[in-house]
């Protein structure tokens, strides 16, 4: 997950055939102020061009983010997350594109919870500033915000989204197609087809820098802060939607996590 213009990873798609050595132990004592922690045991990202037009509702976007989570700990929370991130002009004729979260799918419903309660009053973009400008331009009270921005958090079947991992490669297939809400908005709606992506691993692994998400700062907002830890593989992927006319497409910035962690570290108290 990122605060995407990182793109966070923000939603994700898997489910584990393969067992690996752990990377991280998984000590269910919580670190000094955190109130959540979820273990992966995988994670996936990359990068497809949009063809044109497929989006109508947000004209300007070029490109999608797919990445996808193998949840295995705690129990309440196994299970696969997607997600995905757009490239598009943000706000819009401001004439500068940035990465911007739109769908986190799961197959867990606790995980939905938590991610409803993590995205809360997120308005495509993390800024106080922007969320109000939205809520102005349609009249609606700010305070409604969060009401607007978590539709976007689907719970679906095993069947609906799978997942396979094979040693340091995966393959992920979403068999269903979901309307995605354009946020801040009351009827406008885009279809994100049924796909699926494959990722290849290759060289060495890699320790990547901790992501640190404040999600604070705009009305609604949680107010905690998520700290990501990885290590994992660059990737060759391809994006296969029959929707879009992609059978293997190529993919760019690829990235398998063999193992990884969130933690959730609570609001500060008021």
């Amino acid at each position: 997950m990122k605060k995407i213009a990182v793109a966070v990873s923000a939603l994700a798609l898997l489910m584990m055939l393969a067992v690996v050595a752990p990377a991280f132990a998984k000590d269910m004592h919580l670190p000094l102020g955190a109130f959540d922690v979820i273990y992966m045991n995988g994670e996936g990202t990359a990068i497809v061009d949009l063809p044109s037009g497929s989006i109508p509702s947000v004209p300007t976007a070029t490109k999608m983010l797919v990445g996808v989570h193998i949840d295995d700990a705690p129990s309440e929370y196994v299970g696969v997350r997607l997600y995905i991130d757009l490239y598009e002009e943000f706000p819009p004729g401001g004439g500068v594109q940035s990465w911007q979260p739109w769908v986190e799918v799961t197959t867990n419903a606790n995980s939905a919870d938590l991610m409803r309660a993590f995205w809360g009053g997120c308005a495509t973009e993390f800024n106080l500033a922007t969320t109000t400008i939205y809520c102005v331009a349609l009249g609606i009270d700010p305070d409604f915000a969060p009401f607007l921005t978590t539709d976007n958090v689907f719970t679906v079947s095993d069947e609906q989204l799978t997942a396979e991992r094979h040693g340091n490669n995966i393959l992920v297939n979403l068999a269903i197609p979901l309307q995605i809400k354009v946020p801040m908005t009351f009827k406008d709606y885009w279809t994100l087809p049924a796909f699926s992506m494959k990722l290849d691993a290759y060289g060495s692994s890699v320790h990547r820098e901790p992501q640190i998400l404040a999600m604070s700062g705009w009305p609604g907002a949680w107010g905690g802060t998520l700290v990501v830890e990885e290590k994992g593989f660059n990737a060759n992927g391809v994006f296969t939607c029959p929707t879009w006319g992609y059978n293997a497409m190529p993919m760019a910035e690829g990235w398998v996590t063999m193992q990884g962690k969130q933690t959730f570290y609570s609001p500060p108290q008021t």
